[in-house]
């Protein structure tokens, strides 16, 4: 299977996740920020707010208030950081005994969202009531959830930041050099570019990068969540080349990603890996070896099918990745790069496939499968 791995976490926090979210007693890191100190609104007096995060698991939130009446309800109120077309607040409800003083806390199990990278920000509060309906909210405090199991070093150049802990300065620049070059080389040849800034975070290989995983495949090697603009990758020191290829291939993710991000549509999973593989400059041996044989028996997949996620199966996986960046490089060598960076803005107004290519090429997908299969098979 592939060692690279790419996962959008799209549309996985729903508004109310409380009810699937159930407190735990698991051990917890020690208390990592306390912020509301004695915070008084009428007949209740927030005395302090904390998380305690045990990454890459769960986020346990604390409170501590006091009230001249019961206090009888406590909620936490909470939203992660990403890009959304819709601001989504979370409502957590802790479970306390009325009390006129409460001492309590709320543990979000991230398994139930899909799990969040490191270096996502979360924003919450709190809100309490008591017996006589009486309510007090906490302010709202932002923090980061880090992965503090590692010494993270940092290095930062335009839009990019990376972060390692593992290997020297040279390690780390020479990841940095081969991002900004690929940011130079995807502009020119298709022109997409890189909007926002976007974090880095460089594992020392694959077993430290799945242990920072809620749900990692063995394969698994980077991984680009785009909703966060963040990249998660894992690179031995002895393994940099193909650390530098990872490098590009999920950077080429993020920047397509905000290329054509709209609250609407996406873009065919052929042209997003495309564009990355395409990335990453020559394509592998492997990759060629399977498109020749498939060339040779006439079994290439359609345009159409590559518009959906790719086959699990891995010989059809392997020709999907390798059609994807035959048909990008078809694009660009047959109709420049200018057109492949209008048909990337115009999939950002939340055109549908076939309108995006009709108004950009004059032909949809079926005719775009008709004339790359033409070219390929030299008819």
């Amino acid at each position: 299977m592939f060692k690279r791995f790419r996962l959008t976490l799209g549309s996985v926090i729903l508004a109310v996740i409380i009810l699937l979210a159930p407190q735990t007693a698991a051990a917890m890191a020690p208390v990592a920020q306390q912020t509301g100190t004695s915070q008084s609104q009428g007949s209740i007096s927030i005395t302090s707010t904390s998380v305690q995060p045990s990454f890459p698991l769960t986020i346990k939130f604390n409170i501590v208030a006091q009230g001249t009446s019961n206090i009888v309800d406590a909620r936490l109120h909470y939203r992660i950081e990403r890009t959304s077309f819709a601001q989504v607040t979370s409502e957590a409800i802790a479970t306390i005994t009325p009390s006129k003083s409460i001492n309590s806390s709320y543990t979000l199990d991230l398994r139930y969202i899909g799990g969040v990278p490191t270096g996502t920000k979360i924003d919450y509060w709190w809100t309490l009531k008591d017996a006589d309906n009486n309510v007090t909210q906490s302010g709202t405090t932002i923090f980061s959830f880090e992965d503090t199991r590692y010494s993270w070093q940092t290095i930062t150049q335009g839009l990019v930041t990376l972060k390692w802990y593992q290997g020297n300065s040279q390690f780390a620049q020479t990841l940095m050099t081969t991002a900004q070059q690929a940011l130079v080389k995807l502009a020119a040849d298709t022109g997409a570019q890189l909007k926002k800034p976007v974090t880095i975070y460089i594992y020392n290989g694959p077993t430290d990068l799945q242990g920072a995983m809620v749900f990692p495949q063995e394969w698994t090697g980077g991984v680009a969540f785009t909703d966060f603009n963040i990249i998660t990758i894992g690179v031995a020191t002895d393994n940099l080349a193909w650390g530098t290829g990872a490098v590009i291939h999920e950077l080429a993710h993020l920047v397509t990603n905000q290329m054509t991000d709209n609250p609407y549509a996406g873009i065919p999973v052929w042209l997003n890996e495309g564009l990355s593989m395409y990335a990453e400059g020559p394509l592998d041996a492997t990759f060629v070896t399977v498109f020749n044989l498939a060339v040779l028996s006439k079994t290439l997949i359609s345009v159409r099918t590559l518009d959906s996620p790719f086959s699990a199966d891995s010989n059809k996986a392997y020709l999907s990745y390798a059609e994807s960046y035959y048909l990008v490089k078809f694009l660009v060598d047959s109709y420049g790069q200018s057109k492949l960076a209008s048909l990337l803005t115009t999939f950002a107004q939340g055109s549908t496939y076939d309108n995006a290519f009709k108004t950009v090429y004059g032909f949809d997908i079926a005719g775009l499968n008709t004339l790359w299969q033409n070219s390929v098979y030299g008819k």
